[in-house]
């Protein structure tokens, strides 16, 4: 009789993963009313375009970049799309967790991002680093749903070319959502907030 408990409970579980990717998916293809000049075609989750040697700021990148935290992980979904910017890209990443844990993890996010002043690959002789700064969205906005908002500006330079990365991380329940917006030279603030509005309403709708 356990055995066949223990099979039963590892099918309801796999269910239930399966049923939370579909919503992530979901939400993911509900929030394709993108600011003006964005493609509607997702391609595959951001990636960090380099790998920090501040263990603060590799956790931050990484967890933009479609590797959040394993622990109580239910499911992660992620796209990127492109912009008419030169090298713009709004990758969108959701990963939703049991209990508290994604609240959890949005604190441990916050305590790394105070710990990141700059972020350096590791040969930034090379041209590759970045100052972290606040970032200002003006707030999220009215009737979107959010349990808490870090948002930060990277400023500096890619392989030697100028390059800005804006990360922006939410909590909404029990899903931790996190948004790049990155281009060459200066990236809009204001289309940040705009992705950022939509992305949370959505998961929060």
């Amino acid at each position: 009789m356990s055995g066949v408990s223990a099979g039963c409970g590892e099918r309801s579980g796999a269910t239930d993963r399966a049923a939370e990717l579909n919503r992530l998916r979901g939400v993911l293809s509900e929030a394709r009313d993108l600011p003006e000049g964005f493609s509607t075609r997702p391609r595959d989750g951001w990636r960090a375009p380099f790998k920090a040697v501040d263990e603060d700021c590799r956790f931050v990148l990484d967890t933009a970049g479609g590797r959040p935290p394993k622990r109580a992980l239910g499911a992660r979904a992620a796209v990127t799309y492109q912009g008419d910017g030169v090298g713009e890209l709004a990758g969108f990443g959701l990963a939703s967790y049991d209990g508290d844990d994604a609240a959890l993890h949005f604190g441990e996010l916050a305590e790394a991002l105070g710990g990141c002043p700059v972020a350096r690959a590791p040969l930034a002789g090379r041209g590759t680093a970045f100052r972290v700064s606040g970032l200002d969205l003006g707030g999220i906005g009215d009737g979107v749903q959010a349990d808490g908002v870090q948002a930060r500006r990277l400023n500096g330079r890619l392989n030697g070319y100028p390059y800005e990365i804006h990360l922006v991380f939410a909590l909404s329940g029990h899903t931790l959502v996190s948004l790049v917006h990155a281009g060459v030279r200066e990236v809009d603030a204001a289309r940040t907030g705009e992705l950022a509005r939509l992305l949370v309403g959505e998961v929060g709708a």
